[in-house]
Order: structure tokens, then C-alpha cells, then sequence
């Protein structure tokens, strides 16, 4: 089969630039074209029709072709009127809507290249339209819901990084979403922030020249935070409908509504978890056309090559007053939840501290480790990096007895779960977006309310009351999928919406 993978960062940077997206775009083209698939590359957003030149929607919109990467051809629209990533084209959204310039463009490129399947793992960079393009190609045309972006700009839906974002007052409440709850920048001259999403990221990609103040001075002079505030408020894991708003729509409102309809186009519509589905089908997507398909991580292949580095701790019957080693791992932002888990951890009085070894692995995370340093004398151990080598997870991780996940957000399937699972530790993760798909409570994992300081500090202690359960958690864990079974449900995935259309 030709197959043709739609996003809008280049293939060959994988996670470096387009974050765990990227990065899967990266593994499942090299894999299928390992498999005999003829796998092209398409991208958009990011190349002005010539440096330094301001993109003019009008034109000219082109399309390049880069040299093959691997065995996967590359091609790119260059001057696309939508830029990548989100965020800098949050402010324009009808832009996304359609573009007969750009849909012209991809429909030549498809007339000439005649796939049988076009694979859209995101809009960024392009427009509703351009689905409808790929439709009507001919192609079979798939959609994989990675983030929130079809239904919401910024991508978390979260309004202004802190609130999760019940009710957008058709697209009133999106009006200036970024820039709600906004804190001063770290420093003078600071990096502008991009958007990304995996850990395996250049070191101090958004950090500025000093580490951010706030995290010394807040925490003396006031409460970490306060219950009072709805942006502390737990967050119940419910994909509900949309409240009906009286108010006219507005931009983002009529963005909303063209990529729904653009989804409804699609022969398949995926989602990598039941809360993924279930919120795209209470914004209006088929549920005739969705799928609940969960992705496959590398770090199952990764973490069998190093067995040796994912041994289990010893038993608490053997070794009663050992450490408790908990970690986390992946990139600090505001929808991660670091900092709610030094909030929480704020909470334990010091003989629950002191029976920890934290282990933290977090790129970008120079802004908060004062907070974690005030900690560290009443903790058992801290340990604190800012970057590390995705291959070398299995050596930071192996051996916990648990990863914590505290998103903050909906997060669709966070690949820290997956990526914890694989080296054998079990997690302890927010009941948020589509963490409970993979962590069974009380089985093979733990998880608390979702945004709840109070409740992630409860399970912490009951962890120490109880430490003997986490190896009962880590005996019924099971390998998450691998990469390579994903790349079979895919191809199979392919050839059977090729046969019903029979």
C-alpha cells in the first residue's frame, strides 16, 4: 500500500521537534515501510515561501520535495497560509478553517501521488478543508486523535494551562485562553516558549538564562495554593457534552464545528482511549466512525534488550525499611502536574517524607527544583536531573516501585504510563482523560482524583502504611503493546477499510 502520514514537524526529527506525535509518526512510517508499504512523508506550517519572508495567505503555496529520509519519501507545503505548531496560530482561527489555495494544493498532490490510504495525525499547519481534500481523493482517509487540537486550539483543553475547560461559551472563553492566569516570565531575554510534548527534547529548549525566581519566593512568603481557587479544584474524569450557550459563536466556535464535520468525513477516526472517544463523540464525531485504538511504545523492545536494568527492588518482607523508591519522568510544564505533586508532597509530615527516595526526570524542570530541594532534607533521598536519553529510561526508572503520572489535564494516553509499565514499575496516575484505560486501580496500579492534592498525598501515605503492596501491584502488571504489534493493527486497520469499500 502507498500510505501517506500527515502532520506538520518533519519526520526525521521525531520527538525533538513535534513531541511524542512526532515521534510515533517516525516509528510506525519506518516500520511499515520495513513491512514493503510505500510510506511518504507530508508536512506543512512550518516553511515560508522563502526565508525571512512573511507568509502572504494569498500565495504562493507550493510543494516540496526533500530528500528520502530512511526509506520514507518526504514532501512539504511550503507557504502554507496555517502555521505550526498551535500556538502560533492560535490567535487566527478561521485561517483553519479552509483555504482553497492550500486544499488546491493538496488535492494536486494527491491527484498526482494516488495513495491508498492518507493518515492525519494532526491539523497543525493545515485546515479542515484539507481533509476533505483527502476524501475526496479517493484514498482511504484516517484520522488519529493524538491531542485535543481538532476541538481546541491550544491543544489541552485547558483554559489559560490551569482550568480544565468545561464549557467554551462557543469559543467566548478561547478569546484570550493563553494569556489567562499568565505569571511574568522567568527572566529577561528568556527563550519564547514552544509547544512540545516527550522528555527526549534539547536540554533547555525553554529554560532562560537563570532559573525562575517564583519557585523560591512564592512558597516562603505564601501558601503553596489555595483550595479556594477553582483552578485547585479536582476535576471529575466525565466526557460530557458542551453546555448550550445563548451567545453568537465566534471564530473558534465555527473552527469547532468545520473540524468536527471534517472528522465526520473520515472512514475512521481514532482514538488512543475510551475517554478520548467518548469526549470526540459528545463534540459530534460518528461513533459509527471511531475506534478506540491505544498506540505502542518502543520502550517494550527497549526494556527487554536491558532486563538487567528493570530488576525488581527487593521485596518489603525481605527488607522492611528500605526506601519507597517512587519516580517521575517526561517533560515540566504546566499540564504535567509537577507541580502538584510538590503541593502534595507538602502536605506529608515528615515521617511520611522521610520514607521516600524521589527520583525526578524532567526536562525543562529548572524552574521548580528549588521547590523540591526545600523538601529534600525531610525526604529520604531526592534525586533531581533535567534531561536525559529516551534509551536510557530502563536505567533511570528500573527498580522503582512506583512512577507517579499527576496530569493535571485530559491527557489523551500519556506515554510515561507506557513507558513506566514497560520497565516493570507500576504507576500511580491521575484519574484524568485516559489514564484509567491502562492503570487498573488496585491491581496493577494506583490512581487518585483527578487535580486533588489531598487525595494524591492520601494514596502516598497509604503506600507507606502499606508498602507491601506495591509488590503485589508490580506481580500483576502486564507489558503495555509494543510498537511493533501497533504497526500489524494498523496495517490490518488499512486493509480492511480498503475491503468495505470494497
Amino acid at each position: 500500500m502507498r500510505i501517506v502520514h500527515v502532520n506538520w514537524a518533519k519526520i526525521w526529527h521525531g520527538a525533538s521537534r513535534g513531541g511524542g506525535i512526532n515521534g510515533y509518526c517516525q516509528n510506525l512510517g519506518l516500520q511499515l515501510a520495513a513491512r514493503g508499504h510505500d510510506v511518504v512523508s507530508f508536512t506543512s506550517g512550518t516553511a515560508p515561501p522563502s526565508p525571512g519572508v512573511k507568509r502572504d495567505p494569498k500565495g504562493p503555496c507550493f510543494v516540496r520535495r526533500h530528500p528520502d529520509w530512511e526509506s520514507i519519501r518526504v514532501f512539504e507545503v511550503v507557504g502554507s497560509p496555517v502555521k505550526a505548531p498551535s500556538a502560533q496560530q492560535f490567535d487566527d482561527p478561521e485561517a483553519e478553517i479552509s483555504s482553497p489555495m492550500l486544499e488546491e494544493v493538496v488535492s494536486s498532490f494527491l491527484d498526482a501521488l494516488r495513495p491508498d490510504v492518507v493518515h492525519f495525525h494532526s491539523l497543525e499547519g493545515w485546515t479542515a478543508g484539507c481533509v476533505r481534500a483527502a476524501a475526496s481523493s479517493g484514498a482511504i482517509t484516517i484520522f488519529s486523535l493524538h491531542n485535543w487540537h481538532p476541538i481546541c486550539p491550544q491543544v489541552y483543553l485547558m483554559q489559560g494551562k490551569r482550568l480544565a475547560c468545561t464549557n467554551y461559551d462557543n469559543g467566548h472563553a478561547c478569546v484570550g485562553c493563553l494569556k489567562k492566569f499568565d505569571t511574568p516570565t522567568a527572566a529577561e531575554g528568556a527563550v519564547t516558549p514552544m509547544r512540545v510534548e516527550r522528555p527526549e527534547q534539547v536540554v533547555g529548549l525553554l529554560a532562560g538564562p537563570e532559573p525562575d525566581p517564583r519557585s523560591v519566593t512564592l512558597p516562603v512568603v505564601e501558601p503553596s495554593f489555595d483550595p479556594a481557587d477553582p483552578r485547585y479544584w479536582p476535576v471529575p474524569n466525565i466526557p460530557n457534552h458542551e453546555p448550550s450557550s445563548e451567545r453568537e459563536p465566534t471564530g473558534y466556535a465555527r473552527r469547532r464545528a468545520a473540524m468536527i464535520e471534517a472528522l465526520n468525513q473520515c472512514d475512521r477516526v481514532l482514538a488512543v482511549s475510551s475517554f478520548v472517544a467518548d469526549k470526540f463523540e459528545a463534540m459530534g464525531v460518528d461513533r459509527r466512525r471511531l475506534i478506540t485504538l491505544p498506540i505502542g511504545t518502543r520502550m517494550v523492545e527497549i526494556a527487554e534488550r536491558l532486563r538487567r536494568a528493570t530488576e525488581p527492588p527487593p521485596a518489603f518482607d525481605v527488607d522492611p525499611s528500605r526506601l519507597i523508591r517512587l519516580a517521575f519522568l517526561g517533560f515540566h510544564n504546566a499540564y504535567k502536574g509537577l507541580d502538584m505533586l510538590a503541593d502534595a508532597l507538602e502536605l506529608l509530615p515528615g515521617e511520611t517524607l522521610g520514607r521516600f527516595h524521589l527520583s525526578i526526570h524532567a526536562m525543562g524542570a529548572e524552574s521548580i527544583e528549588a521547590r523540591f530541594r526545600r523538601l529534600e532534607a525531610r525526604l529520604g533521598r531526592l534525586t533531581f536531573t533535567t534531561g536525559y536519553a529516551y534509551h536510557d529510561i530502563p536505567w533511570l526508572i528500573g527498580g522503582a516501585d512506583m512512577g507517579i503520572v499527576p496530569s493535571i489535564w485530559w491527557d489523551n494516553a500519556p506515554q510515561t504510563v507506557f513507558e513506566f509499565q514497560a520497565c516493570r514499575v507500576p504507576v500511580l496516575g491521575a484519574e484524568m482523560g485516559g489514564i484509567p484505560d491502562f492503570v487498573r486501580n488496585g491491581f496493577d496500579g494506583l490512581l487518585f482524583r483527578g487535580n486533588d492534592r489531598a487525595d494524591l498525598a492520601r494514596k502516598l501515605e497509604s503506600i507507606v502504611a502499606h508498602p507491601q503492596t506495591l509488590t503485589r501491584l508490580r506481580g500483576n502488571l502486564r507489558p503495555p503493546k509494543s510498537m511493533t504489534a501497533h504497526v500489524r493493527e494498523m496495517e490490518s486497520l488499512y486493509k480492511a477499510c480498503r475491503v468495505g469499500r470494497g
